[in-house]
């Protein structure tokens, strides 16, 4: 279960990467960040809810007084941020348990430190079969919301194909808002993901494409005869596993990172590549650049 990754001590380390996103999100998307400038010259624009950790000078009483809620004065230098999570939910990623956990806990763990950072946050769970939405989330109060649909999301058990560029696509009508979008997936999508990243640049979107294999992906330890079958379509393979087949396999594998790799660097994207048998803290810190 993604809960069992997330525990209480892990998600305290989640809080101090604050100032550590803040810098490496606001080098994507120049702008979109909140300032973190202070004084009398900084414009009124909007209230929020409060939320733990405001400062406490930005509370306005008044509207206290008036609602016995509290509430804090944004201004237009501290413009709020969208993180749209897009989080495959295909059959391949599902296929093993410890895989569907980990990018699971991973996209909780990129929408809490952004809800963290008083951020927006939208959840897209896709699929050939179609998106799911979490959206407008915007405050830590919603975090247990946005486990609880990930983790509905990554239950099904039909089966399902990869279909990044499509469903990518398909989010066209959605107001995907100033700042990234996080694309986690294993990328086994049979029409690739170009078009799914030129379409979020060209929506102004910083791109992050967080590639998660389980480690039996990476580091394939069969051998003798086998058949092997396709989890999204069914179709199989009789294969005689010999040394020299796995050098073949693991020559392609790093082919495909190295795709996605270039991929990224000619669109202004970025590219993680992440192992299910390595901490889940170290992956979101590879997330945050620490």
């Amino acid at each position: 279960m993604i809960r069992d990754l997330l525990t209480n001590e892990y998600m305290a380390r989640l809080d101090v990467l604050d100032l550590a996103v803040k810098k490496r999100l606001g080098g994507i998307s120049a702008g979109a960040r909140k300032s973190t400038a202070k004084g009398s010259s900084l414009e009124f624009s909007d209230f929020r809810e409060y939320t733990q950790g405001d400062d406490l000078r930005r509370i306005d009483w008044n509207s206290y007084a008036r609602f016995g809620r509290l509430y804090t004065k944004l201004f237009n230098e501290e413009r709020q941020a969208t993180v749209n999570i897009i989080l495959d939910v295909s059959s391949s990623v599902r296929v093993y348990g410890e895989k569907r956990d980990y990018a699971g806990a991973f996209a909780a763990s990129a929408a809490y430190i952004a809800l963290n950072n008083s951020d927006m946050v939208n959840i897209f769970a896709v699929d050939s079969s179609g998106t799911d939405r979490c959206t407008a989330l915007s405050s830590k109060k919603s975090f247990p919301r946005a486990v609880a649909f990930i983790e509905e999301a990554l239950s099904k058990t039909e089966k399902t194909r990869t279909a990044i560029n499509a469903s990518v696509a398909a989010l066209a009508g959605e107001r995907l808002g100033e700042g990234i979008s996080l694309i986690i997936s294993d990328f086994f999508s049979d029409d690739g993901c170009d078009t799914a990243v030129k379409f979020l640049r060209s929506k102004k979107q910083g791109v992050i494409l967080a590639q998660i294999l389980d480690s039996r992906e990476i580091n394939f330890e069969e051998r003798g005869n086998l058949r092997l079958v396709d989890s999204e379509n069914g179709s199989f393979r009789e294969l005689e596993i010999t040394p020299e087949m796995l050098k073949r396999y693991g020559r392609a594998l790093e082919e495909f990172k190295n795709g996605l790799k270039e991929l990224a660097l000619r669109n202004e994207a970025e590219y993680h590549f992440l192992d299910d048998s390595a901490p889940l803290l170290a992956a979101v810190g590879e997330l945050v650049g620490r």
